[in-house]
């Protein structure tokens, strides 16, 4: 094999090979082999008609074309590999040469991760929201929890019963309101500091992607789309809903919806982008203690055994979990460098 031209336009790599007619010979009679086994001629069990007959049974144009398509599957990962490419989608095949006797010649086009220009991303100006849970907030919850339980009159109007300890012990395991109101003030706190830590990170990531100039891949765009679908379709299923039920209530079709998702599709691809450039140029690596901790979690997750769930990962997917955590990582090494304000209640 012979790489004779690659030239790189944007995101784009256009390779041009040549590999010996030798070889293109021999993938031709592999086709034929593999064809032949499906092949039914009278007298004979499949797989075991003569050659000749075979050949003659079958279009010679149609398996030349099988064969070039398997002798460029067999190539392109040495052509990855030779050029250190990293591409992001299955590339683009064209047969230039494919006559008897003269080199096998065909162009590929891969559509590559980007070239990151990473801005600033130390040091990130961001506010972060207070986690403080107003009295107001917590007799809003009691006024709903005091709605809910209050018993009807002869009228149809609620009865509100009085908020005091009895009216505590009445809905919940506490004994006295005051204990109620911490409980509430409690979960209430929790959750506000989730938000808090969603919304930090996210200000983290917008702001060191607004500092990065990257071309994103329209390939890598797609593919986020495509997550996002199965996201929804997820969301909707635990509410017992199918996205055909969806799509039919907001009168919409998947192709419409899918390019209403292009905006936010791209605004997280850069955010992975960015903060896998981060990790890079922090040197950052998951460990093996750590994928195996994430593994655990999701085994759990699921009530399987490690062991055995593990086994079952496939390279794909242990590759995209390594992903998350170094982006994981990214995103904890710009908190921890970054100018954080916390927000006035």
């Amino acid at each position: 094999m012979k790489i004779t031209s690659n030239k790189r336009e944007g995101n784009k790599a256009l390779i041009e090979v040549e590999e010996e007619y030798s070889r293109f010979e021999a993938a031709v009679e592999n086709a034929y082999v593999d064809a032949g086994k499906d092949v039914r001629l009278p007298g004979f069990r499949p797989g075991k008609a003569p050659k000749k007959m075979v050949e003659q049974a079958l279009s010679r144009e149609a398996v030349e074309h099988h064969a070039a398509q398997n002798l460029v599957s067999d190539l392109y990962p040495k052509i990855i590999e030779t050029e250190k490419l990293q591409p992001v989608d299955y590339p683009s095949v064209e047969i230039v040469q494919q006559e008897a006797g003269k080199p096998f010649i065909f162009k590929l086009t891969v559509e590559l991760y980007p070239e990151v220009k990473l801005g600033k991303y130390k040091g990130l100006k961001v506010e972060k929201k207070t986690a403080e849970v107003p009295d107001e907030e917590i007799i809003k919850v009691l006024g709903n929890i005091q709605e809910r339980f209050s018993p009807l009159n002869a009228e149809g109007k609620k009865d509100l019963l009085p908020l005091d300890d009895e009216f505590a012990k009445k809905v919940s395991k506490f004994g006295s309101l005051a204990e109620l109101k911490e409980e509430i003030r409690g979960t209430m706190t929790k959750e506000k500091q989730a938000e808090a830590e969603a919304d930090l990170k996210n200000q983290l990531v917008a702001a060191a992607s607004a500092e990065t100039k990257v071309d994103i891949p329209e390939a890598m765009v797609n593919r986020e789309i495509d997550i996002m679908f199965d996201e929804l379709k997820t969301s909707l299923a635990q509410s017992g809903l199918a996205v055909e039920d969806y799509l039919k209530g907001t009168k919409k079709e998947e192709k419409e919806l899918r390019e209403e998702m292009k905006k936010s599709a791209e605004i997280r691809v850069k955010g992975k982008i960015v903060l896998k450039a981060v990790s890079d140029a922090e040197k950052l690596e998951v460990t093996p203690a750590e994928m195996q901790g994430e593994i655990r979690l999701m085994a759990e997750s699921v009530g399987e055994e490690v062991e055995p769930f593990a086994k079952k990962l496939g390279e794909g997917t242990k590759e995209y979990i390594a992903d998350y955590l170094i982006r994981r990582k990214a995103l904890d090494f710009l908190a921890e460098k970054a100018d954080v304000k916390e927000a006035k209640s």
